[in-house]
């Protein structure tokens, strides 16, 4: 018990010298990066044939991100709040298509995720033989898999033939690298929390906090509430930063990643029309779902 007020009191005291210039420096960068999402989800809009502006995707990215930080139903309400809300003047294109939407952008992510890897390996000591081993066994598995590799990849080109119908080649190289830059902002803004506290990091530290982070939330707790908190904390640590400043960076970092994202998005609701709109995207979204299966 003594322990835990003696760090409460130095993480606050620590908090209390916090560089605030850099510390909004990271919100702004944060907050640069929540457009940089909406562009790209218009990228793929717009290859839909969507003819929602920029102003309304936004709107809707921003309302969907607060609905996954709040509910529990996290990623898959705030993916299905985004879709719901984004304007579909007469009708078009099809709710089918605005969920294939939200499936690219999500999967767009992966090159991004890939960057963080490449970043964070000399942190993850890939000279171990554990690592050698299991970079082995990756190969093994890939090259097993290849037939059903080929395979599932066909069945992703027919249920895009069947939902999409149009090529999205383009759309997709311009997401991947709207990802790379969404990343690149993460990694940046984790750096600039670090200097508010008088911490140097590298880009591969600040890569694997990201990894940390993203390996952390997945855990079926409603914005990963205290898990991951802990693994901010916990990694922060790990990479020599004393627990009081972990602590005091780990709650800038979710103030702006959480609670800044989460006051964004329920600024765009109130802007969309709070619950009315949400229910009347939801009777929307349905009546054209139902029209969907009965043409």
């Amino acid at each position: 018990m003594t322990w835990l007020w003696s760090t409460i009191t130095e993480t606050t005291a620590v908090m209390s010298r916090a560089k605030l210039g850099f510390v909004a420096a990271a919100f702004a960068v944060d907050t640069f990066a929540l457009f940089v999402m909406a562009f790209r989800w218009r990228v793929l809009l717009r290859s839909l044939r969507s003819r929602a502006s920029y102003v309304e995707t936004l709107l809707a990215y921003s309302a969907g991100v607060c609905v996954c930080n709040i509910t529990p139903a996290r990623a898959l309400g705030g993916d299905a709040c985004r879709a719901a809300l984004v304007p579909r003047p007469g009708g078009s294109p099809p709710m089918k298509a605005i969920g294939a939407s939200v499936v690219y952008d999500r999967a767009s992510d992966a090159g991004g995720f890939l960057m963080l890897v490449v970043l964070a390996l000399p942190r993850l000591r890939p000279q171990s033989p554990h690592w050698g081993l299991l970079a082995l066994v990756a190969v093994a598995v890939v090259l097993v898999a290849r037939p059903l590799f080929r395979r599932l990849f066909s069945r992703i080109g027919q249920w895009h033939h069947a939902v999409v119908g149009n090529e999205m080649g383009a759309s997709m190289a311009a997401a991947v690298g709207c990802s790379l830059v969404i990343w690149t902002l993460d990694i940046t803004r984790i750096m600039l929390v670090a200097h508010a506290f008088g911490v140097q990091f590298v880009p591969s530290q600040a890569a694997t906090v990201s990894l940390l982070r993203l390996g952390s939330g997945l855990v079926p707790v409603p914005a990963g509430i205290g898990v991951v908190d802990s693994a901010l904390v916990a990694g922060f640590v790990w990479l020599g930063v004393p627990t009081a400043t972990a602590a005091a960076m780990a709650i800038v970092e979710r103030a702006i990643v959480y609670g800044w994202s989460t006051v964004l998005g329920a600024m765009a609701l109130l802007l969309l029309g709070g619950s009315r709109a949400l229910r009347k995207a939801r009777t929307a979204a349905g009546a054209s779902l139902n029209s969907d299966v009965g043409s």
